[in-house]
């Protein structure tokens, strides 16, 4: 494995904020680090990238002990929320700036990927939120780091620039093949993006696994609850908990919802229904009217069973 924590721990004031941390993850993989403000997924970057001391446990990254390795040492580029850049030099001497080694050829392949050719000569106060973390991500890359951090880059954009920021930035780091990781806060990109997911909870980890397994398959009902919505019924006295696109509407089911409202997502009508007077939510391609009666079933293959 290319990075590795042995039972990490890290405290401030007697507040222990990560406990027995362990974990692997693969060179080239991008893994999304999630969970509730508080979880400590900021301090675990922090950690890894040595801006904080460890206090207890064990990094490798590459087979390589880096507890004691200085920040500037370790071959890790850290991309933060707002990453600044120097007001006083333009884009392109901000990305160059004390990076004597380069290669020319992948500075030429990032400005193109990234779209910034046009900003080069620009200066900081010239750009838009998206153009500085385009230059900031450019920046860091250009130094072939061995490990990429980035701690919510896109929370401060709108969602178009968002949108179009993301896709170039992991574009590019699936194309350079950068072991990445990346805490948010948007569970949609977390699924979207990743090979893995990380779930912080009140500083351990619950959970290291693929967005398909995390979505369908998760530990337990918080995590499922973290990707979505989950409908907790109760059906003969036994209880279950299924995701809202596995409930169907039915003509034939001597179930019957009644619908409380109806709402547009998109693609879809979001329905929301009381069955049995217990309040369920699922989907369906047609609007309905408040008080609609109607039948439901339940796909069996749906139901979350938790680890």
């Amino acid at each position: 494995m290319f990075l590795q924590a042995k039972n990490l721990y890290k405290s401030f004031d007697d507040l222990n904020i990560l406990s027995n941390i362990n974990f692997s993850i693969e060179k080239g993989s991008v893994v999304s680090v999630v969970g509730k403000s508080g979880s400590g997924k900021t301090t675990l970057l922090n950690l890894i990238s040595g801006f904080c001391k460890i206090d207890k446990g064990e990094l490798l990254l590459d087979l390589i002990n880096i507890n004691n390795l200085d920040a500037n040492k370790r071959n890790i580029s850290y991309v933060f929320q707002e990453s600044p850049l120097f007001p006083n030099l333009n884009v392109l001497q901000n990305i160059t700036i004390n990076n004597n080694t380069y290669k020319k050829e992948k500075l030429d392949f990032l400005i193109k990927k990234s779209e910034i050719n046009h900003i080069l000569k620009s200066f900081p106060d010239e750009l838009s939120g998206g153009e500085m973390q385009r230059v900031s991500v450019v920046r860091s890359l250009l130094r072939d780091p061995s490990l990429f951090l980035l701690d919510e880059p896109f929370c401060n954009l709108d969602q178009n620039t968002k949108k179009e920021v993301k896709n170039l930035v992991f574009e590019i780091i699936n194309e350079l093949k950068t072991t990445t990781l990346i805490v948010t806060h948007d569970v949609h990109d977390a699924l979207e993006i990743s090979d893995k997911i990380m779930v912080l909870e009140n500083g351990v980890v619950n959970s290291l696994d693929t967005p398909f397994n995390t979505y369908n398959s998760p530990r337990s009902l918080h995590i499922a609850n973290l990707f979505g919505d989950v409908n907790r019924i109760i059906i003969r006295d036994n209880e279950i908990f299924i995701r809202p696109e596995n409930i169907y509407i039915s003509e034939k089911s001597n179930k019957k919802a009644i619908v409380i409202r109806s709402f547009f997502t998109g693609d879809k009508y979001k329905i929301i229904a009381l069955l049995n007077n217990q309040k369920i939510v699922f989907y369906s391609k047609k609007n309905y009217k408040k008080n609609s009666k109607l039948g439901i079933e339940i796909k069996k293959e749906g139901v979350l069973t938790f680890k």
